[in-house]
C-alpha cells in the first residue's frame, strides 16, 4: 500500500493504524514520489491526503487502482467528487481506526 501524506502527524497516525492490521506500508510525502512509485510498481491501494505540496489527489487517480482520499474537511463535497471521479472512498482526520480498517480491509478485498 502506498500511503501519499505530506504533512508527518496524518502519515504516522495512518501508517501506525496500518501496521497494526499488518498491511506493508510505502510512504510518500508528494504528488511526483507517488507517481514515481506508481510508475515503477504495481500498488493495489493508495491512500493520498487532499492536498499535497506538488498537486492533490486527482493527480494520482488514474494511475491508482484504488484510491483513499483523506482530508481534515472531509465533508460530503468532497467525499461526492471522489466517488464521482472514480476513487474509493474518503477517510476523515483525525482518523478513526475502525474506520480505517475497514476501509482499507474493502478497498484490498474489491
Amino acid at each position: 500500500m502506498l500511503l501519499v501524506c505530506a504533512t508527518a502527524e496524518a502519515g504516522d497516525a495512518l501508517a501506525g493504524i496500518l501496521r497494526k492490521g499488518r498491511w506493508a506500508v510505502r510512504p510518500a510525502r508528494s504528488a511526483e514520489e507517488a507517481l514515481d512509485h506508481l510508475s515503477r510498481h504495481t500498488t493495489p491501494v493508495v491512500i493520498c491526503e487532499s492536498s499535497l505540496p506538488d498537486g492533490d489527489w486527482r493527480d494520482l487517480l488514474d494511475k491508482a487502482p484504488r484510491l483513499i482520499v483523506t482530508a481534515r474537511d472531509a465533508g460530503d463535497e468532497l467525499w461526492a467528487e471522489v466517488l464521482n471521479l472514480g476513487g474509493y472512498d474518503v477517510l476523515a482526520q483525525p482518523f478513526d481506526e475502525t474506520e480505517v480498517s475497514r476501509v482499507v480491509a474493502s478497498a484490498g478485498r474489491n
